[in-house]
Order: structure tokens, then sequence, then C-alpha cells
């Protein structure tokens, strides 16, 4: 059985493997499916469950009201019932780029019709400047989300607040903390985090009971002139410690884990000191630990075991791409079935 280690894996992945297990669910997050970008939605719905993931997260349902017909997502979505596989719909962005009235329609218009096709989980990202104006924007975010917590109140849905690049993931448990928490938590996204100088451990651990969704995917941290350059890799070869992620999320009750995969190109850059001025939340412990992932990421390049950062732009191909989200799965369900068999010794005995 693959095993996640501090330094990745210690044995090739078996893709072939289903995720499905009783006491969790693994899911796939993606507008198309790697390899069905061409098709409808339903095609991609239908790979997704072949490959045996037993969530699912679509990124934008605006988008898909805009490629798809009414009655085309009821029946993804009655197919997904049908088969017991847990649903999650992107609302889009809770600001502030745009007209915030504009902002709220949409996403209120969204959210009706992702309650009338009998969705319950959702997440927003947000697209904020770090500026003069960010606390201003902070607001406006915040004013987006609770416009609609009314009507998801009344229908029993949770909404998640992603902890997108643009964010700290204090800014996100703030804007949480002041909403229904009947209605409203956080997506932790957790590759995320290093783009704001945050480390994904002491994070997720700090704020574990305010999790209500996951967006997974681990990570290299190259050393650059003015930082650190972030790229993605599948969970379990990077420099992720995601044993000790996994267990933190188990042990705050979470039990669904969705993984992404897809280029998302930032930089850090913590040797500009004119970033520290829209940072105050950054932290000297948790910088401490990225500049550890940044000396794992040179060791691992050093022996050959990932590629040098001047090879990792190019684009990679579909198929290249589906094998990335399988091991990530596989990987994930390995450390996942032992967190569940703990579970169940503990409450035998």
């Amino acid at each position: 059985m693959t095993q996640i280690t501090h330094r990745g894996i210690d044995s090739s992945p078996d893709t072939s493997a289903a995720f499905k297990q009783s006491t969790f669910r693994i899911g796939a997050q993606f507008s198309r499916f790697p390899t069905h970008a061409e098709q409808d939605l339903q095609h991609s719905i239908k790979a997704a469950l072949a490959a045996g993931f037993t969530a699912i997260t679509i990124n934008s349902l605006p988008l898909e009201m805009q490629n798809s017909t009414q009655q085309e997502l009821r029946d993804v979505v009655a197919e997904l019932h049908s088969a017991d596989i847990e649903l999650t719909l992107g609302l889009g962005s809770a600001g502030p780029v745009g007209d915030p009235l504009a902002l709220r329609s949409e996403a209120c218009t969204a959210l009706e019709l992702g309650l009338e096709l009998g969705c319950r989980n959702y997440f927003f990202y947000t697209r904020s400047i770090r500026d003069t104006s960010h606390s201003q924007q902070l607001r406006q975010i915040r004013h987006t989300l609770k416009s609609l917590s009314p009507l998801a109140a009344q229908a029993g849905a949770r909404i998640n607040l992603k902890t997108h690049e643009d964010l700290a993931s204090g800014e996100v448990s703030a804007i949480v903390d002041s909403l229904d928490p009947a209605v409203f938590s956080i997506g932790l996204d957790v590759a995320n985090l290093v783009v704001r100088g945050e480390d994904p451990l002491a994070v997720t651990t700090k704020l574990a009971d305010q999790i209500g969704s996951t967006h997974l995917e681990d990570i290299v941290l190259f050393p650059i002139g003015t930082g650190y350059r972030r790229r993605l890799r599948p969970i379990g070869e990077g420099v992720l410690d995601y044993l000790r992620l996994l267990e933190v999320l188990w042990d705050a009750g979470v039990r669904t884990f969705t993984v992404e995969q897809h280029q998302g190109r930032f930089d850090t850059p913590v040797h500009d000191p004119s970033w520290f001025a829209s940072e105050p939340h950054s932290d000297p412990v948790q910088l401490g630990a990225l500049a550890g992932y940044a000396w794992t990421t040179t060791q691992l390049a050093a022996r050959g075991d990932i590629a040098d950062l001047e090879n990792w732009d190019e684009e990679p191909s579909a198929e290249s791409k589906l094998a990335q989200l399988k091991a990530s799965a596989t990987n994930l369900s390995a450390v996942l079935s032992k967190l569940a068999a703990r579970t169940t010794a503990s409450e035998e005995s």
C-alpha cells in the first residue's frame, strides 16, 4: 500500500484502485474532469464516478448555468443522488471585484438554483487586492455572504468561504465568525495558505473546528530572489506533512476530503520588505516553516526526485492531470483507511 512520508512516496501509487470507503469520502473538484474538457458536465461526472470518487465539487455553478440547460443540471444532480455521491457547488466569487449589488444578485440566483436542484453544500472564492482599501473589500465580501444567510438558513444549506490565495486565513476566519455559524464555515484550501506566508499545518490545526469543506493539493516551494515560488503536486509527492494534516482534519470530524489538480502559479515575496505592509498576520514561526519547505524542495531537486524550477512551467497534458488526481486520491485513501481503522478500534475497546 502506498504510504505518505515527509519526503514524498515510498512506492508507486496504484491508480487503478477505487477510493470508496463507508467511513469517509474522497472527492474530486473540477469544471471538467481531466481528459473530458470538450464534453458536457454529465460525461465528467460519469468519468469521476468510474474512477471511484464518492464526492464531487463542481467549480462554478454560475458558469454551468451558461454552459448547461437546467434540465441537464437536474439530470446530473439526480444521478449523483441516486449513486449516493456528495455534491458541492461553487457559487463563484464573493467579491470584491464587480458591482456589489449585481454580485449579490448573481450569487442569490445561483444559490436559488442550487437549492432547487437539491444541493445543500456550497463554497465561494474571493478576488480581493491587498492595498489600502483591503479592509473595505473584506466588508464587501462579508455583506455579500450575509445577504445569502436567510435563504441558506431556511434551506439548511452550508456555505464555505475558501482560503483563496488573496486572503489570509485569519481574514477568512474573522468573516466566518461574524456570520451565522449554522450556515457559514471555512473551505480549507491547503496549498493557497503559503501564498500569504502561512504554514498549512499550523493553520489547519488552528482553524480545524471551523472547516466545512476541503480543497487539497500538495506543494513544492522553490527559493527565488524575491522569496518563494509555489508549484503544485499530488498529495504525498510534495513537502507538506500530509500524515499530520489529515490526522488533524480527521480528529476535527472532517470526513470528506476533496482533491483538485491545477497549475496555480504564485510567489510569496518574503524578501521584499514592502510585502509585509499588507500582511499584518505574518508570523516568524510560520515563515520559518516555509523556509523549511523551501529547503526540502531544494533537496528533492538536488537528488533528482523532482525537476528543477525551470522545468515546471509547461502545461501538463490532460492525461498527466488525471494521473495526478488519481495519485492524490490513492495516497489519501491509504492514510484515511488507517485513521478510520484507528477510530473503529478505539470505539470497540
